[in-house]
């Protein structure tokens, strides 16, 4: 008996030895990309073989020697973790993605390609830090996330898209706009809508995409052949992967507010300047005190904005799933402009068997905006309009009940006069009554999706076939009020508007990969494509309406006077052969080879078929043997050339086509000579050269590109003389040329892994320069010029020389010499010694170049912590080396009885006063201003720095969830976050990006545009 207690006490006092020499540690591993966890990865005690895996939620749970100081964690994909053990019992990590690992798969059009083996320029851009911020659309958010890629939201009006160029404007007449394929179809860009801006791609819910890939260079986009002058944006869309269903649920709310208001003068301040400009002309004064009216806050708000995305995927091994919905509504920081758009997705993919697979990819959105009139010079358009009104009026007149209680004349005409003796110049209407009686409205259905089949013919040969549809329904309804504003000349109007578009697309495609002896590794695309697109719209209206009731929801027969209608149809098709060849040999030695003959229909049959080839070779230095660097881990150049095309072009659906078309005569409806032909007449080509390197050294992943893209055959209107009877006098041809020159360059790196803190930084910088090489004649407009040796939409002006300080007059160059302005409309030379002399004669100011609208430089920089739960980003994109025509503040210089920005009370007053803003004459803008171009008392530098994002982020930890929720809820993240809060710029304008026009000839100018938008908001990712 005491031999057996004995034992018993020998064996208990060894089990406690065991155990006071070990300890059990639990925890989770997580990383951004998947907060659910992450299997499979390895937790080992340092210095030892002991370890063990994480399970499906990333949980883990090891024993280690009461002696162990560290646990290593690893996974592919991510950077190596160190955590100290002290006497922790429970350790989470949250694991870095290392920025080095290039065996990522990378869509490249028509199939897949893994990074290390791309020899194109080719950037890629993960949704993560993008899909939770609060965006009218995914476009607006790509901004400075890609080198060469330039993304401007102009204005603060929801709806209105997005400018994006891939490496420069690639156009001057046609399309510069990149090619969007989202899930292999390539969509319909544009707007459909003819009452609202209607961006297409707001259609998107920006929480459905998985990941963006920018082809940039020839060979990156020869594959797209005739489409991709412009570059391409492939878009990937999340599917469902093997596993159970899990369930994702996010919701953001917050609010929007303009970035900045108009600086103006008050109603006090406004009413000596008013009868100064009068008193100086010798006319009688107009004004009178009053109030104080801040027109601004009759047209601009502190709007509100929620989204909500519910998404639930998984699936076995045959059949795998993703389905979501999702809600946006915002409101813009105008009144009256909102966005609502409720989406829904179904991705499916089934495997029947080993060999055959189908699947489709199907998003329906119903999209509604509601717009208004925000026209630069239109008398209703709401910033000229807030602009300009009177600021010693009131917004509302209670005992005018005729007009609800607002500020209006008794016939309607225009603003109540207040203690004024006259109104706003040009009859101003009341924005406040236009804001909340005149109504626009875009809806729009989309559906968007491809069914796909593929087999495994024999081992490494796929075949696929897929077909795509993106079906537009837009609807406009458009009314404006009979008594005041726009609608009282015609006692109310009401349009209505249908403008559908349908494009098929049809993908038939063959695959081939195999690895020969080891180190040769093919892979072989080959296919054939067909797209058919048809555009067709109708309207009607009606005028002078029997009463306000048949105004307001439709169009109803019988209850106005006056009838119109209108339509139009296009249609294009083309077909498409085309192949890529890839080949690596041993990974070292890399070649990608494609080629595409198109056919389209815009063309005449002598040219309609092109081929456009495209090249690229690859040599990853770093796995020679001969390469011995513990610095530099990998080391690749590239280099590529191809020729692609632009089908964008000017002139409608058969451009190159001679005929007749419909026209309104004295004698009724007719015919009449439209069109003359060309059937010469071809696309535009671009022939793209670009060399490059990726490397890593240390932590740091460098990529560098110089590229530089001729472009051809720009289809520009050559004049004819007006003897040939040609309409418009003029024809279509291929006579323009241009190149863009420039050089890229990104750095990645994980500059801080250690213990519970990690800091991954993302720069990218791009230099640009933009050279026009043959045209006809020179493109001119109101601002700009386009002339041979400069680069595209010059601003084109008056050159200002000052104020004359010894009588306040302005003061213009005409060529070399100083002219001042005397009188009205007399010019007289300017003689510095002796300034007040006004009687020798000078000729009228000569106009000038006056500076540069496109961004010579601009890119972004990321930087992303996460401490613990923690995590925070801030994104910073700048921009810079262009000029903005600030056609606002000219405005708002104005010389008539309308307000005026607060940098007029610095006018000229007295004999020797130095100043920059001359003797105020009423009525005499015109000369004083010269208004009829481009003023570069007006131009300004348009460089800047933008905060673009800030987000701080904490994730609840996975041991809290489950004691608090019993394993239903996998993961919780709170976040906030702010877009645009800083911008650091000289621009004295509301901002430097802020843009009336976006077409190539017509650009850098600020007028009258809506602010940006800044939003604010709080959020929360939960999953079950």
């Amino acid at each position: 008996m005491k031999k057996v207690l004995l034992g018993f006490a020998l064996s208990f006092l060894t089990i406690v030895s065991v155990l006071a020499q070990s300890k059990t540690i639990t925890g989770r591993v997580t990383s951004a990309e998947e907060p659910e966890g992450i299997p499979g990865a390895s937790v080992v005690v340092k210095g030892t073989t002991q370890g063990t895996i994480t399970d499906l939620d990333g949980s883990y749970s090891i024993s280690v020697p009461q002696n162990a100081n560290t646990l290593v964690f690893s996974f592919v994909g991510y950077l190596t973790k160190e955590m100290p053990i002290g006497s922790n019992s429970v350790i989470n990590v949250s694991m870095a993605t290392d920025v080095k690992v290039l065996n990522e798969v990378v869509v490249t059009g028509y199939g897949t390609q893994e990074r290390r083996d791309i020899t194109g320029s080719v950037a890629s851009i993960s949704n993560e830090s993008i899909e939770n911020l609060v965006a009218p659309s995914f476009d607006t958010q790509l901004a400075g996330r890609a080198a060469g890629v330039s993304v401007t939201v102009p204005s603060g009006i929801l709806g209105a898209r997005p400018i994006i160029r891939i490496r420069g404007v690639n156009s001057l007449s046609g399309g510069a706009d990149p090619l969007i394929v989202i899930d292999g179809v390539p969509v319909v860009d544009s707007d459909r809508s003819g009452a609202v801006a209607s961006n297409p791609l707001a259609n998107i819910n920006p929480a459905d995409i998985q990941s963006y890939e920018v082809l940039k260079d020839g060979s990156a986009t020869a594959i797209y052949g005739s489409r991709a002058a412009n570059g391409v944006i492939l878009i990937t869309t999340k599917r469902g992967q093997t596993g159970k269903a899990q369930v994702n649920y996010s919701v953001s709310a917050g609010i929007n507010e303009a970035v900045a208001q108009f600086d103006l003068l008050t109603g006090d301040e406004w009413v000596p300047i008013a009868n100064e400009k009068r008193a100086n002309v010798n006319a009688s004064a107009l004004a009178n005190p009053g109030v104080n009216t801040d027109w601004q806050n009759a047209v601009l708000r502190r709007g509100t904005t929620q989204q909500h995305n519910l998404s639930i995927s998984g699936g076995s091994e045959a059949t795998k799933y993703f389905f979501s919905l999702g809600f946006t509504d915002q409101e813009s920081v105008v009144k009256t402009n909102d966005l609502k758009r409720y989406a829904f997705r179904a991705n499916i993919d089934h495997a029947i068997s080993k060999k055959v697979r189908i699947g489709t990819s199907m998003s329906y959105a119903y999209t509604e905006i509601t717009g208004l009139n925000n026209g630069a010079n239109s008398l209703s358009g709401a910033i000229y309009n807030a602009t300009r009104s009177l600021p010693n009026v009131p917004i509302f007149d209670p005992a005018n009940t005729a007009f609800q209680g607002y500020n209006i004349t008794a016939n309607g005409a225009t603003t109540g006069f207040g203690a004024n003796l006259a109104g706003p110049d040009n009859n101003i209407p009341n924005i406040a009554y236009i804001l909340e009686n005149n109504f626009y409205r875009g809806r729009n259905h989309r559906l968007l999706g491809n069914a796909f089949a593929e087999v495994d013919i024999v081992t490494g040969l796929t075949a696929r076939t897929q077909i795509g549809i993106d079906l537009t329904m837009a609807d406009d309804f458009t009314t404006l009020n009979p008594r005041h504003g726009d609608g009282r000349s015609a006692n109310g109007s009401v349009t209505m508007a249908f403008n559908p578009a349908l494009r098929w697309n049809w993908q038939n495609t063959l695959n081939y990969q195999t690895v020969l002896a080891d180190d040769h590794n093919i892979n072989v695309t080959a296919g054939v494509e067909y797209q058919y697109t048809n555009f067709y719209n109708f309207s009607a209206s009606g005028t002078d309406f029997s009463d306000e009731f048949f105004r307001l929801r439709n169009l109803i027969s019988n209850s106005y006077n006056n009838q119109f209608s209108g339509g139009g149809f296009q249609e294009q098709g083309f077909d498409s052969y085309f192949a890529r060849f890839n080949y690596s040999y041993k990974g070292k030695y890399l070649l990608s080879f494609a080629v595409r003959n198109d056919g389209i229909s815009q063309l005449a049959k002598e040219n309609r078929r092109g081929t456009f080839p495209g090249g690229s070779i690859g040599w990853r230095v770093s796995d020679e043997g001969f390469f011995n660097s513990e610095l530099i881990s990998d080391f690749k150049v590239r280099a590529s050339y191809a020729e692609v095309g632009n089908v964008s072009l000017p002139g409608g659906s058969f451009p190159y086509a001679g005929g007749f078309g419909p026209v309104q005569a004295a004698a009724g409806a007719g015919i009449g000579y439209s069109n003359v032909a060309n059937v010469a007449l071809q696309w535009e080509t671009s022939k793209k050269f670009n060399v490059g390197l990726d490397m890593t050294i240390g932590k740091v992943t460098i990529s560098a590109d110089y590229f530089k893209n001729n472009v051809d055959g720009i289809v520009l209107n050559a004049p004819t003389a007006p003897s040939l009877g040609i309409p418009g006098n003029n024809i279509s041809q291929n006579v323009g040329a241009m190149y863009n020159e420039g050089v890229e360059f990104r750095a990645v790196s994980n500059v801080i892994n250690r213990g519970r803190f990690s800091w991954n930084t993302d720069f990218n910088f791009t230099f640009i320069k933009n050279e026009v090489t043959n045209l006809v004649q020179p493109l001119t407009g109101t601002y700009n010029r386009t002339e041979v040796g400069g680069p595209i939409a010059q601003l084109y002006g008056f050159k200002w020389a000052g104020v004359n300080p010894a009588n306040g007059n302005a003061m213009y160059f005409s060529g070399e010499n100083i002219v001042q302005l005397v009188g009205a409309a007399t010019w007289r030379a300017f003689d510095p010694a002796n300034p007040a002399v006004t009687t020798t004669p000078g000729t009228a100011p000569t106009q000038f170049f006056l500076g540069n609208t496109l961004p010579k430089y601009q890119g972004g920089w990321s930087n992303n912590f996460t401490f613990g739960n923690f995590d925070a980003e801030i994104f910073i994109r700048y921009s810079g080396g262009n000029y903005i025509m600030n056609e606002s503040l000219r405005g708002l210089m104005g010389l008539g009885f309308s307000n005026n920005h607060r940098e007029i009370l610095g006018r000229w007053t007295e004999s020797g006063q130095v100043t920059n803003v001359p003797r105020l004459y009423a009525g005499r803008d015109a000369n004083t201003w010269q208004t009829s171009a481009a003023n570069d008392r007006f131009i300004e530098k348009g460089d800047f720095v933008r905060v673009q994002n800030m987000t701080v982020g904490y994730r609840i930890p996975a041991a809290t969830l489950n004691s608090a929720f019993s394993g239903a809820i996998r993961s919780a993240r709170f976040f906030a976050q702010v877009q645009n809060p800083l911008i650091f710029t000289k621009y004295s304008g509301i901002d430097p990006e802020s843009n009336q026009f976006s077409g190539q000839l017509s650009f850098g100018i600020d007028w009258n545009v809506a602010p940006i938008i800044r939003t604010w908001s709080v959020g929360l990712n939960v999953g079950f």
